[in-house]
């Protein structure tokens, strides 16, 4: 088997009945699956849920890789699909975007509630749908999102998700559809809701309120906290049932997991070491109580593929329940090293090493986001790379989530500033690394990777002999004007305001393409030309101005993809970077 050559499992939820429905891109695309069958629905689905039924699923589409998420719910039986909710330039969310976390549907399943931008493009509403149609019930001025029905179904817990380090929590009164604030905390705070506690009165929830880490917590309707776990790491995300509660801290990507049943708090066992949580469920790391109390997980190891497995908590076993990586060939697993930064901030990295490597080059592995983590999962691109003798360093720079608050707000208007430090700072550490050789190295990132991929290239262009960007923003003044409509009201706290005249000259001057006469290192750019988030025309010019300036640069659009590659198109992609790297380290 190849490194891409299986199934990839991003999202999991078991049914009523006990069977599991899971997404996996198998066909080349993510679709949904019911206990390992396919279930086809047309275009890529992003998120799946079950009805409370079990006669069928919610699913989230997006058509063409443009993001306009339609919704729709399949028959499991016959695979039947009805769509309901299918406009053209609209998207729906059934949660926070690009994550699994939350319940979109009422207990007995009369009611539906998803977040649409229909009336204002740059906001997201809320509706609640039930067999008369659809309702507003909280009329955005924002990124509202619905997180979750309460047991007696008379609430309706909304998110305002303003940045991903901002949020504020909102109840609706389906009675009348009035909504109040149940959280008011001066500054900036993160709110990650588990679930409603049985009786409705409360919910659990993961928060920075008065902490600079996430801790565990519940949350009365009159926004007093009640702590669970204050840990020095993060409390990221967990699951509710009953009096039974489960959730996972973050130390460095590995997640430790723990569950109570109201009295002992103890260890989840049986599980291999690896990422089970993240912040409302990205990727599908999010836990789920089973209907016979086992807890569903969705385990993410570097060196072995991403699994699900049941965990029996009473017993202190865990049995997997997926076998999609067998034939995979050995695989290898990073050690945490630190890098100093100019500031004097600690940067934490995950470093691999190639098999049996001495005086091997290395590539600079960026994370996107920028607000998310290096994690310690199977990364095809990176094992691709170490399987041909080239030595990864990921970095978790400033801006990176899983290390505080602060940490992760550092990013905040200094795209291109104290980042791009970070940056220099680790590949300096390599000069300590006896296998390591500094002065072949390569550096390499996706979405705001792409971003730093190209800043390095650009405004550190001694340090590299090679830089791939996929999806990578050039200048960021032509990002914001042409970022996606629903993120334009958090861009000027996020990457920076073009009408403050200090601001926008921070912005040109960290804009890669300013500094493209600077670039030495060959430079190749991916880019699909569907992509919404970033638009490709940021590659184009890019590699217009590298042309033109006699530069080494290649530049390959994708048809029909959007800011993700498919599976399809996967082996491909890897092939050509690893190409890249090989040729010019």
């Amino acid at each position: 088997m190849s490194l891409t050559d299986f199934a990839w499992v991003c999202g999991a939820e078991p049914g009523p009945d006990g069977r599991i429905a899971w997404l996996s891109d198998a066909t080349g695309k993510v679709q949904p699956y019911v206990d390992g069958r396919h279930v086809p629905v047309p275009g890529t689905v992003r998120r799946c849920s079950w009805h409370p039924s079990g006669t069928k699923v919610l699913v989230l589409v997006d058509p063409d890789g443009g993001e306009a998420h339609r919704l729709a719910e399949v028959d499991v039986a016959s695979g039947e699909v009805d769509w309901l909710v299918a406009e053209d330039g609209v998207r729906c969310e059934v949660g926070v975007p690009y994550a699994t976390g939350g319940n979109p549907y009422s207990a007995d399943g009369t009611l539906l509630a998803y977040a649409s931008n229909a009336r204002d493009p740059e906001v997201f509403d809320v509706l609640v749908r039930d067999e008369r149609g659809s309702r507003t019930v909280l009329r955005g001025d924002d990124r509202y999102l619905p997180m979750g029905f309460s047991p007696d179904s008379r609430l309706l817990l909304v998110l305002k998700f303003h940045q991903n380090a901002d949020h504020e929590l909102f109840v609706v009164d389906l009675a009348d559809d009035s909504a109040r604030r149940i959280t008011d905390f001066p500054g900036p705070a993160k709110y990650v809701p588990v679930g409603w506690l049985p009786d409705s009165s409360e919910i659990v929830v993961c928060t920075t309120q008065g902490r600079d880490h996430l801790g565990l917590a519940t949350l009365s309707l009159a926004g007093e906290l009640t702590w669970i776990d204050t840990p020095e790491s993060s409390v990221e995300g967990g699951a509710i049932s009953g009096s039974r509660l489960a959730w996972g801290r973050n130390e460095h990507g590995w997640t430790r997991l723990f569950w109570s049943d109201g009295a002992q708090v103890r260890p989840v066992e049986g599980l291999p070491d690896g990422l089970a949580v993240c912040e409302f469920g990205y990727d599908g790391h999010v836990l789920r109580f089973t209907p016979d109390g086992r807890l569903l997980v969705q385990l993410a190891r570097p060196d072995a593929a991403t699994e699900l497995y049941l965990a029996d908590l009473d017993a202190g076993t865990a049995e997997r329940v997926t076998d999609f990586g067998r034939d995979l060939p050995a695989l290898v697993a990073p050690t945490v090293v630190h890098a100093t930064s100019r500031d004097g901030l600690r940067i934490p990295c995950l470093l691999y090493k190639p098999v049996g490597a001495t005086n091997a080059p290395v590539v600079l592995s960026v994370h996107g986001g920028p607000e998310s983590q290096a994690y310690p999962s199977f990364d095809p691109l990176v094992q691709a790379l170490l399987a041909d003798g080239i030595g990864v360093l990921a970095p978790n720079f400033r801006g990176s989530s899983g290390y505080g608050l602060a940490f992760q707000r550092m990013v905040y208007g200094d795209w291109g500033g104290g980042d791009l430090e970070d940056l220099a700072a680790a590949a300096a550490l390599l000069a300590d690394v006896e296998w390591a050789d500094e002065t072949r190295l390569g550096v390499h990132g996706a979405s705001y990777g792409g971003f730093a991929a190209l800043s390095c290239a650009a405004r550190l262009p001694d340090l590299w002999k090679a830089a791939v960007s996929e999806c990578g923003t050039s200048d960021l003044l032509t990002d914001i004007e042409n970022c996606p409509p629903t993120w334009r009201r958090r861009t000027k706290e996020w990457i920076g305001d073009p009408d403050d005249p200090a601001q926008l000259a921070s912005m040109v001057e960290r804009s890669p393409i300013t500094h493209a006469e600077r670039v030495q290192a060959p430079v190749l750019m991916l880019h699909g030309e569907n992509d919404t988030r970033v638009n490709p025309e940021e590659s184009e010019r890019m590699y217009a101005r590298l042309k033109e300036l006699g530069k080494p640069v290649r530049l390959e659009l994708h048809p029909g993809v959007g800011h993700e590659v498919h599976r399809e198109g996967l082996a491909d992609t890897i092939a050509l970077i690893v190409d890249w790297f090989r040729t010019h380290l």
